[in-house]
Order: C-alpha cells, then structure tokens, then sequence
C-alpha cells in the first residue's frame, strides 16, 4: 500500500474517478473509486478521495470520517491527509477534536492549504488563540500563500473591503450565464425571499415586522424555505407570503427553475454565504433581479448578483468598487427592526442574572467567533482603566469557563470582575441586556442584530467604524438612534470614551433618558417607514429590469 499510485502503474478507474469526482457527479465517481479499491490497489490517496466524495452528502460524514481517517493509517505524517480529517471533523460537528488535528496538521507543515483556512475560526470558537502576533501570523500566511477563506470568517478578522471582495470572488460558483429576459408583467410585482432562517433566527427577529407591513395591493411575495424548521416563524411566514414553497430537497438549479416557473420579478438572497446558504440558486439565475440582502454584510462576489441593499454608512460611495453588486441604498439604516416586538420592563433585575448591584457594567454579547485577541486585550485595558467596572461576557459554549478565566490572569484582571453568561430564550435575553449600563462592539465584525437589541433595550453601545460593511453596521445603527457621537475611529478613543462613561454615571443616564424617550420615533425602529422605502427600492429595481437602457436607482 502506498500514499499514491507507483509511476507507471496504470489506474484508469481511478482516473476516471477523480474525474468525475471534479466535475461534482459523486454517485459514479464513488462507484468508480469502489471499483479502483478493489482492482487497481489500495492507496491512501484512493481513501482520501473516496471520502471527499462521500462528503458530499451532508448525511454520510461520520463515513466520510471514518474513510479519512483509513487514508491517514496509510500515511500517518502527510499534513493534507491530517487537515483533510480535521476538515471532516469539523463538518461533522466534532469540531474541538477538528482544532486538535488542525493544529497538528500545522506543526507538520505550516502553510498547510485545508488547515489554515480553518484553524482561524475554530481558536477563536474556543479561545485557543494565544496572542495578536499570533493570529496575524496565521492570516498572512494564509494570505500569502493566496488560499481562499470562506467569506464569513474572513470578515471577522480583517477589516479590508478590498480584500475581502477578491476572496469572495475565489469563494463564489460559477455562473451559468443564463440571459433571463423579464417576463410580462402581472397585477403585482413579484418578489421571491431566499433563506433558510425561518425560525427563532436574528434574521427573523429583524425581518418579521417588515414582512408584515408589506404592501399586498403592490407586491406579490414568494417564500422559499431552504430548510424549514416547524415553529410560530415558519407558520407565520406561510400566513404572510402569497406564495410558500419547501424547497429543501432539491438542488439548486431546480430551485432557480421553480422560481422562473413561478415568475419572479426580483430574487431575494437573505442568506448570503452563510450556513445552510445556497448561492448557486443566483448562479442559476433565479429572476431578471437578483439582489443581495440582510443574511451577509459583505459582498457576494458573484457576476450575478445585480443589487446589494445598504445604506450611506455601511457603503459610502467612495466604497462602492469594493462591491461587486451595485449598491442600492436605504435614506437610514439598512437594517430593518420590528416594531412593536417585546421590551423589557424599566426595573432592576440584575440579581435574576448575576449582576452586581453597585458595580458600572460593561458587556458583550456577540458570538464569540467575532471576538479576538484584539477585541479581548482592549476590553480588559477598559477593565483596568475603569477600576469599578465588570463586564458582563457572553460564552454560548460555558465549558470555556477555565479558559477565559486564564486569559482574564493573564491580562492582569481580576476573574472576579467577568461575569460569564450564556443562552437564553429571547425574551430573557434582552431582560438580560437592559440590565447593563454600556455594550463593547467588535472590531472588523460589529455587533448586527445585537446592536440593534441593546439600543431597543434602552442600553448604548460603543462601536469602532471600521472600512468594510461588517466594521460599519453599528456606526449606522447609531446614527439611526441619534447616539453618533458613540461611533469612534481610533482605539485610542475607543478605550478613552468607554472608562469615561464609566466614571460619568450622570452622562450615561442622559443617553439612558433619550433613548427611552425617542425610542419609538428613532428612524431605527420606524418599522412603517423603513417598510417603504424598501419597497421603494424594490419599485425601482424591478422598473430598471424592464428598462434595460437604464432608471437611477437610489444610491
């Protein structure tokens, strides 16, 4: 048995295998490979594609497991068969034994091509990062050597829109290149929602009061569940839309054809490339628009992406060659709130969650995988900077209690002063979030949703404005809640302003005071308006389609 094919030996079934296999037809390619075991030899290389292919299949990767770790027996030191396992690891949800094999495969082989796309994301998932320098090592070398990340995890570790559309070019399909002419026009305009979040989903908590508020005398909507969950959401969309359909068990291509089939004016992407996102669907050309919203704060990448949604803050004109779409633009915030929706009650519950009652608290409750050592050592400077002060850490994975602890020493913290804190139902959560006097924001990747909920719950929150979307998005939630003066450029200022509030109780109050006032007039939560001028843009888009020489959009 050997790592490869000896020179000179002949294998064509596994030729014709690794053939198929790349052309993405796995059902003949596995039963070629099969085949090629059996009679041509077995092979490490033939293991470590026959489980390639049976990846392919999300059900089968526990098989896809077992034949990696098969190709690995074989040959127990080559660092592409070590990433590779760790990579099937990591897919198949076993991902603290994926970073162990991962940071293996870089001790054999640094620039290993499948390790360190990955490893980034999976130390940050549990606070395996050592330092700054550390993580900056990592990413250059992966930069350098030109490997693509996936566009999401990129986004939370470098703050460059240029860069991040080159990567997300390298990460999108191929297009079809399919000419969809507009079809006649009917009664409505015909607008097709692309997701798979139709359940207790941040997505979802923003979206829900714009879809109800939708214009049904102008518009005809159509739902398209990539993966539907039961629930009070998915029921709730199926009240709403005119049209819903699963569409969970067909392929892309298909989806695209049943949306033509179904006429669709503009398609509606409100995944992005996130999980469970489907981008073929676009590739395939659903609709004459197609138009990128919401579920990813970053470019697509994608030649048939025509339209993205944002607004004067996340993509200033300045930005828009860093975009690959053309840039639709809201007069507010892009994002879209509910209201109503439910709001805490103004009364102290800090003992319900474990928060001191004569301490100043700070807080931070976005995805640890958004937080890294630069985020971590500037909050414990404010901790420092501001001796009365806790902040309040989100972990939604407690067994990193030891860990953080041990990062919290290490900075010269007393543990004392975090307060760790994980899930709860959303209700619960934002009781939670009232509860705090002022919320950090990450760095390349803000807080979205989050903001969004800290400022409802009547609790500021400091940002610093980056270059690209994802460093922007809280910049221009607080600019829609009147509060710009909290968006800083500088650590420095960012450092300075957070200890500041923390020993000026009186000034927070007033923020404090304003927000519970104007809450409900904020441009933020005007549900109503922001309804419409989406549909504006909608209204304009699909006139444009019809008139290829060209309206101006808004923008």
């Amino acid at each position: 048995m050997t790592v490869a094919f000896p020179n000179g030996v002949n294998c064509p079934l596994y030729t014709h295998a690794v053939a198929m296999m790349r052309s993405a037809e796995f059902p003949s390619a596995e039963a070629l490979m099969r085949q090629s075991l059996q009679s041509e030899g077995e092979t490490a290389i033939s293991y470590h594609y026959l489980a390639e292919i049976v990846a392919s299949d999300p059900a089968r990767i526990r098989e896809a497991i077992g034949w990696q770790q098969k190709a690995l027996s074989l040959a127990p030191h080559n660092s592409v068969f070590i990433a590779a396992l760790g990579s099937r690891l990591r897919d198949g949800g076993l991902e603290k034994e994926a970073l162990e094999v991962l940071e293996y495969a870089l001790e054999v082989d640094e620039n290993n091509a499948i390790a360190l796309p990955l490893i980034l994301r999976l130390r940050r998932q549990f606070l395996a990062w050592t330092d700054a320098e550390q993580e900056t090592a990592t990413l250059q070398r992966q930069l350098s050597h030109q490997h693509k990340f996936a566009p999401l995890t990129l986004l939370t570790l470098i703050d460059d829109p240029e860069l991040q559309l080159a990567n997300a070019r390298l990460a999108a399909p191929v297009s079809r290149q399919i000419d969809l002419c507009p079809h006649p026009p009917g009664d409505r305009i015909r607008v097709g929602y692309f997701s798979a979040d139709i359940y207790d989903h941040p997505t979802m908590h923003l979206f829900e009061g714009a879809l109800r508020a939708h214009d049904r005398d102008r518009f005809e909507f159509f739902v398209y569940d990539l993966a539907p969950r039961e629930g009070s959401y998915q029921q709730l969309v199926q009240e709403i839309a005119d049209t819903y359909r699963d569409v969970s068990a067909i392929s892309a291509g298909q989806i695209a054809e049943v949306a033509r089939r179904d006429q669709i004016d503009i398609a509606v992407d409100l995944k992005g490339d996130t999980f469970q996102s489907r981008p073929e669907i676009f590739a395939h050309r659903a609709a004459p628009a197609q138009v990128s919203f919401l579920g990813f704060p970053g470019t697509s990448g994608m030649a048939d992406m025509d339209f993205m949604v944002a607004d004067p803050i996340t993509i200033p004109p300045e930005a828009e060659h860093c975009y690959s779409e053309r840039i639709l633009r809201m007069p507010q915030c892009y994002q879209p709130n509910t209201n109503p929706r439910y709001s805490p009650a103004d009364t102290n519950m800090r003992d319900r969650f474990g928060i001191p009652q004569d301490r100043f608290v700070f807080a931070t409750f976005n995805n640890i995988y958004k937080i890294g050592p630069r985020e971590f050592a500037t909050w414990m400077e404010i901790l420092k900077a501001a001796p009365d002060s806790v902040l309040v850490f989100y972990l939604s994975n407690l067994d990193l209690k030891d860990r953080l602890i041990a990062k919290v020493k290490a900075a010269g913290v007393d543990p004392d002063r975090v307060i760790l804190t994980g899930p709860l139902p959303q209700k619960d959560h934002l009781d939670r979030i009232s509860q705090v006097d002022l919320c950090l924001d990450c760095f390349s990747y803000n807080a979205h949703t989050t903001a969004s909920d800290a400022i409802w719950c009547g609790v500021p929150i400091l940002t610093l404005c980056g270059e690209q979307f994802a460093a922007r998005v809280a910049t221009s939630i607080l600019h829609a809640a009147n509060l710009a003066e909290l968006s800083v450029t500088s650590l420095a200022d960012y450092v300075e302003l957070a200890a500041a509030l923390a020993k000026d109780p009186e000034r927070l109050s007033r923020i404090k005071r304003q927000l519970k006032e104007e809450r409900d007039q904020l441009p933020l939560f005007d549900t109503q308006t922001w309804t419409r001028d989406f549909e504006g843009l909608l209204e304009a888009v699909y006139q444009e389609s019809r008139a290829p020489a060209g309206l101006d959009l808004p923008g």
